[in-house]
């Protein structure tokens, strides 16, 4: 077996590196996009707004047996300048592709808190959508098990590259 060689001057940190890049790896961390929040003030936005899925999720086992209605709102934060002068969709983050692994997501997973199903949505969003710089998810619970008249209840997360 033919073992591959680096170069005899490499350092063990530049070998790490060699190895990394040759793997199709960040060769530093700092070679991985961070984003901060101040970039997402000055990035654009697809919006989505009141998704409605009907998902088994909460912490009772009627919730999780019957199922009931979620809704689900998005801000992708991403660079749509290529998009609008080109006119292009590939330039772009597709709202309805978005949409539907969304859907997809919560209706093929259980979880017991709105909190975990909201992280969920935002890791699957920033792993399948490289335009997509950070997201803000709203998951609402219209239907919450609370005793008490309300319009719904829900949590908003944002998370960033």
């Amino acid at each position: 077996m033919d073992k591959k060689q680096l170069p005899e001057n490499a350092t063990p940190a530049e070998g790490a590196g060699l190895a990394r890049a040759k793997r199709g790896l960040p060769v530093t961390q700092r070679s991985v996009v961070r984003v901060t929040r101040e970039d997402l003030l000055q990035a654009d936005k697809v919006l989505i707004e009141g998704l409605e899925v009907f998902a088994n999720h909460g912490v009772y086992p009627a919730e999780n047996e019957l199922g009931q209605k979620f809704v689900v709102s998005l801000t992708l934060y991403c660079n749509l300048h290529d998009a609008g002068a080109e006119d292009d969709l590939d330039a772009s983050v597709d709202y309805g592709a978005v949409c539907h692994d969304v859907d997809e997501f919560l209706r093929e997973h259980t979880f017991k808190l709105i909190e975990a199903a909201a992280q969920g949505v935002a890791e699957l969003l920033l792993r399948r959508y490289a335009r997509v710089l950070g997201v803000r998810v709203r998951l609402e619970k219209p239907w919450a098990p609370v005793g008490l008249p309300l319009h719904s209840c829900g949590v908003e997360i944002l998370r960033v590259r």
